[in-house]
């Protein structure tokens, strides 16, 4: 586990649950361009009116960003952001043992594992998208 992206993860969660998931893409064009081509699904309050920026703030933003990028990476990429969503957008953070059952792993060495290569692949992505993030190591 690499702690800082642990806690740029759990910051992401709270975010996510505190903002509802209202998709927020007023330019469409500038989104693409911030996200490497990719569209990001921002986050606003109901019947808030955001135009230039989602509800998020930049962590919880580019987590979201990393993770579509990780998530288009095929099926591993798929399953990890599954594991995050699994982990990190419920509140309490939910026992290890019903993670493992609901990601379907028969071992704890494999969970740890996983957890430990979502972080892998959301570091250098983090890195890239928040200049204080390098900092904060």
């Amino acid at each position: 586990m690499i702690e800082r992206v642990e806690q740029a993860l759990i910051v992401w969660g709270d975010e996510y649950r505190r903002q509802g998931a209202g998709a927020s893409l007023p330019c469409v064009l500038g989104t693409a361009m911030e996200n490497g081509g990719l569209m990001v699904r921002g986050t606003v309050p109901l019947g808030s009116v955001m135009l230039f920026h989602g509800g998020m703030g930049a962590v919880g933003e580019a987590v979201e960003a990393g993770l579509v990028r990780i998530g288009q990476t095929g099926p591993e990429g798929q399953e990890l952001v599954k594991l995050a969503r699994v982990r990190y957008l419920t509140d309490p953070m939910p026992l290890v043992e019903h993670q493992m059952r609901r990601m379907r792993y028969r071992s704890r060495d494999t969970y740890e594992r996983r957890v430990h290569l979502l972080h892998s692949q959301l570091e250098p992505l983090l890195e890239a998208s928040l200049p204080r993030f390098m900092r904060a190591a």
